[in-house]
């Protein structure tokens, strides 16, 4: 009994000791997520008269470096690049190359540094030497804009800046997400800016690298105010060289070709042929005079194409299951190109699937209201091209159609006749926007209709000052002017190798709202003066300034009912 007792009493505090020392374990906390932050730097950051080979930041916690060769920049940009590690709770960084006397440097860690723990990215860092007795404390600042719709580019962009001619820049810098740019610690002079998407980190222009470049040179200042930002605008190249990307039988006797870019005036030689070229005019649809033509050569040429096409029918394979080859179905010569919700003022269309060489001379068509049974006939105008005909006639919105096509009213090149047709349709109410432009640019424009997504709905060249936009459906809608300085009636992206810029785009930043039976009537002076100044704003930090876009041009409403 008296040795039972020392041992209950040992277990106890054995317990006790053990609750206590459970109370004292950590019990986690909330999730780290500050990036790192520097703390002393050897030799230190702004040191003058720099003789070191190599520096050292020390930061507040452990750290890893993330793509420290792309991802540091170096200004002015070194030959032979620098090395980078880790140490301790620093980052090492040792110089190879020759440092040029009296030169201040830059070092700009992008996005390079991050804790080792939880991977909280520092944004930006900045390591400043000079290797002379003064240290360059000017800056230049601005911002790259999509060159077609004002926007930032959706990539982070490289920009360099020139004092002389020479291949390799002086300064280097990159945009962050809203485009804008900014140099630190430059030395006096005026700079020529070039950015780019620099793929291969060569901080050369590639010949497949959306650029931008200004024919300006801009000034270092020791501030930036908003009216000496350098304003550059970026676009991708179009140096596509044209080519057949596709070019098969359709089906016996019937060819489909296509291009890479649109074709200006093709020419084909070989078998007997009838083709018509497609609206985009990157399509050739090809008709064999031998209906049942399944192999042919054919020559085609055209402003960058000279090819010659071997091609052979391939009867389709049969489906699983089926031991006989499926036929495929053959397309009816005669079909409707109306929408059952087409606009009620837009034109009533047939297609046909191979060009019309005949035709009767009365071409109707019978229209029944399904309202209250009355019937009216309209004629049928066949276009020119022979493979679309037009409905003349008039309808009414919300009214429900049925549309009565005879047999035999055409013939296509083979001789065959058309088969009767029915359809039926409720045509819609749409909106028309009608546009006078006072056009103050000095060149030919470009008028586009951009929805919500910034696709464009509708565009016409500018030939009158008042265009009409018939069919659009009830939505916002925004407008933009292309100033077509080559006339071609289209937008056209710069060209560095030729020095082209591209085409100015402007853009009317209101909202145009449509409704259904509305006719919006709109006066827009494309290109002129701002009536109001911007407002200007001094940069004095070595944070790059914010800028929005600017109102281009001025515009009146006026809605009809």
């Amino acid at each position: 009994m008296k040795r039972i007792v020392p041992l209950l009493a040992f277990w106890v505090l054995l317990l006790a000791v053990s609750g206590c020392a459970k109370q004292g374990y950590p019990s986690g906390g909330p999730k780290d997520t500050k990036a790192p932050k520097a703390v002393v730097s050897k030799p230190q950051n702004e040191t003058r008269n720099f003789k070191a080979r190599q520096f050292f930041i020390e930061f507040d916690e452990y750290v890893v470096l993330k793509d420290a060769d792309n991802n540091v920049l170096v200004s002015p940009p070194m030959k032979q690049k620098p090395e980078y590690s880790t140490r301790g709770m620093g980052v090492v960084v040792k110089l190879r190359d020759t440092l040029r006397e009296n030169t201040t440097y830059l070092f700009q860690f992008k996005e390079a540094i991050a804790d080792f723990t939880e991977g909280n990215v520092l944004p930006s860092y900045e390591y400043v030497f000079s290797t002379g007795d003064a240290m360059d404390t000017l800056m230049l600042a601005g911002r790259v804009l999509n060159a077609r719709n004002g926007k930032p580019w959706d990539e982070v962009l490289t920009v360099m800046g020139y004092r002389g001619d020479d291949t390799l820049p002086d300064l280097v810098t990159r945009t962050d997400k809203q485009g804008n740019f900014a140099f630190h610690y430059i030395p006096e002079g005026s700079y020529r800016l070039v950015a780019l998407v620099d793929k291969n980190r060569d901080l050369r222009v590639g010949d497949d690298e959306a650029v931008a470049w200004d024919t300006l040179r801009y000034a270092a200042a020791d501030s930036v105010d908003s009216s000496r930002m350098a304003q550059l605008h970026i676009s991708a190249p179009d140096r596509r060289a044209q080519r057949v990307l596709k070019a098969e039988f359709k089906s016996r006797g019937r060819i489909v070709v296509s291009t890479l870019l649109p074709m200006q005036h093709p020419v084909l030689e070989g078998e007997p042929v009838e083709w018509r070229l497609g609206a985009k005019g990157d399509t050739l649809n090809i008709w064999c005079r031998n209906e049942l033509c399944d192999s042919t050569v054919l020559i085609l040429t055209d402003e960058g194409l000279n090819d010659t096409l071997r091609l052979r029918y391939r009867a389709p394979k049969p489906r699983r299951g089926h031991m006989q080859q499926q036929q495929p179905t053959a397309e009816p010569l005669m079909r409707s190109l109306c929408s059952g919700n087409a606009a009620f003022y837009d034109d009533l269309r047939l297609a046909f699937s191979a060009p019309v060489h005949a035709a009767k001379d009365s071409l109707r068509a019978e229209i029944m209201s399904l309202k209250d049974s009355t019937v009216k006939y309209c004629d049928i105008e066949l276009d020119s091209n022979g493979l679309q005909a037009r409905l003349a006639t008039s309808l009414h919105s919300e009214e429900n159609y049925r549309v009565r096509i005879a047999d035999s009213l055409f013939a296509d090149l083979y001789g065959h006749a058309t088969d009767s047709l029915t359809f039926t349709l409720t045509p819609k109410d749409y909106g028309i926007l009608t546009l006078h432009v006072d056009n103050q640019t000095g060149h030919a424009l470009v008028i586009e209709v951009l929805d919500s997504k910034d696709t464009v709905v509708a565009q016409q060249s500018l030939n009158d000052a008042t265009l009409r936009f018939s069919h659009l459906p009830a939505a916002e809608y925004r407008l933009r002017a292309v100033v077509d300085r080559n006339a071609d009636g289209r937008w056209t992206p710069g060209d560095y190798r030729l020095n082209r810029q591209p085409e100015e785009c402007l853009l009317y930043e209101k909202a145009l709202k449509l409704r259904e039976k509305w006719e919006l009537e709109e006066r827009w002076s494309v290109g002129a003066p701002k009536e109001k100044p911007a407002e200007k704003r001094k940069l004095h930090t070595h944070e790059g300034g914010k800028m929005g876009m600017l109102p281009m041009g001025t515009i009146e409403q006026k809605k009809n009912d």
